[in-house]
């Protein structure tokens, strides 16, 4: 009997198969995500790999996490910028690929939970993601925070530059759009006419090329000073941050620089940015561990 968490991510997907009752993985495969071929074309992509690991009726346990506004009580994808999906209920859909005992879940919120199961005596967590785009998640006394609507923790949606760049969700300035890795690229294609991933960017920044700098050093400006503010707002006892950008050292140096240069010094308060410990991944581990918590769940 297995157990299986999927992260969706805005460029790959990671799928990860557990013996029931561990947390050793026996399989680990990641494929491109695709989503602009649309959330049916993934599915079918997706068992189609899933196939290669597992077979249907021995899957106890699922869990599905993603970014976006996610109902939990659903399983239904509410709106993903990062994706370009609405209103798809993937509850339902890959209910009918591994049956009813499973979940969906918000990533960063699945993420903070993975990260916080991994540090026992810890009373408070935030997670953020530093990837295609930027998300936090937050666990207190063992509950993710969720907030009235659910969808508590979309910082990369926060206005940081009112006449900022364009974000994937249609405004101006959002945090991810300035800090985010996709946002760093459209603005290097927007100001320097080149098409560059990511890494390539914060490579050159890295090798002071001085048009590069400005882009990246301008982000994690103001994505240091933004998660200071948040931490002295929330006062967690530890900040993970994740990510592929969130986990390259020349962005993360940056980042944590600002970060220590603004937070809000007190007596005994000491704050500081943690890599993720939860392996393979924060997000697997997170949505394993919850979708062996929740037990069955109808689709919705």
């Amino acid at each position: 009997m297995t157990d299986l968490a999927i992260d969706v991510g805005g460029t790959k997907t990671l799928v990860v198969v557990f013996e029931d009752d561990q947390v050793k993985p026996l399989y680990v495969e990641r494929f491109p995500t695709d989503s602009t071929a649309g959330p049916e074309n993934f599915i079918a992509r997706l068992a189609k790999v899933c196939s290669k690991y597992v077979d249907p009726p021995d899957v106890v346990h699922w869990g599905l996490c993603t970014a976006g506004a996610v109902d939990v009580s659903t399983g239904r994808l509410i709106w993903s910028p990062n994706l370009g999906w609405k209103d798809v209920n993937l509850h339902e859909r890959l209910s009918q690929l591994f049956g009813d005992r499973g979940i969906v879940e918000n990533d960063c919120n699945a993420a903070a939970y993975g990260e916080w199961s991994t540090r026992p005596g810890i009373d408070s967590l935030v997670y953020v993601t530093v990837s295609t785009g930027i998300g936090m998640g937050i666990v207190s006394s063992g509950h993710i925070m969720r907030g009235s609507h659910g969808f508590a923790g979309e910082i990369g949606h926060t206005t940081v530059l009112p006449d900022g760049p364009e974000c994937a969700c249609g405004r101006r300035g959002c945090l991810q759009a300035v800090a985010g890795g996709r946002g760093l690229s459209i603005q290097v294609e927007r100001f320097l006419g080149k098409r560059l991933a990511t890494e390539e960017i914060v490579d050159l920044a890295r090798e002071n090329k001085p048009e590069y700098v400005e882009i990246v050093v301008g982000g994690a400006a103001i994505l240091g000073r933004f998660l200071a503010n948040m931490i002295d707002t929330l006062d967690p006892a530890v900040l993970v941050m994740g990510g592929s950008l969130g986990k390259n050292p020349h962005y993360r140096r940056l980042v944590v620089d600002f970060f220590t240069k603004f937070y809000y010094r007190l007596p005994d308060k000491t704050v500081g940015i943690e890599p993720p410990s939860a392996e393979p991944d924060p997000c697997i581990i997170g949505v394993l561990q919850l979708s062996r918590s929740m037990g069955v769940r109808k689709s919705g």
